[in-house]
């Protein structure tokens, strides 16, 4: 899970395990360890809220998600949920490949919609 903040937003990107794992136990956590200073973990959990919702509090960052929309999105089309909570955009969206370089972990990744086109593929026939 890859977590992007700016001015006026939270984003998490989630990779089809993570996806997976939100639709079948609910929660998704990852805590990355700062040398010589605390961690901070970020946790997506489906929750009884009517949209998504974040918190800080001590080192965690935490978004709220429906429950029913956490259940459902592996299987779903839907690339991300999205919420609005006091002027913060909530964005949970599905991880695509990059259309570059291949990384290591494409494998986990979704298909990246916006895939360069090859030579090849612009041929007339």
């Amino acid at each position: 899970m890859k977590l992007r903040l700016n001015d006026t937003s939270v984003r998490l990107r989630f990779r089809k395990s993570e996806v997976l794992a939100l639709s079948e136990s609910g929660t998704v956590t990852v805590t990355l360890p700062f040398p010589g200073s605390n961690p901070i973990t970020f946790v997506a959990r489906a929750a009884e809220v009517p949209e998504p919702a974040v918190s800080f509090r001590s080192g965690v960052v935490e978004v709220l998600i429906p429950a029913a929309q956490a259940r459902c999105w592996y299987y779903e089309e839907a690339v991300g949920i999205y919420g609005n909570q006091d002027g913060i955009d909530i964005l949970l969206e599905k991880d695509f490949r990059r259309s570059s370089a291949a990384s290591p972990d494409d494998d986990d990744r979704y298909p990246n919609p916006r895939k360069a086109c090859s030579p090849a593929s612009l041929s007339v026939q």
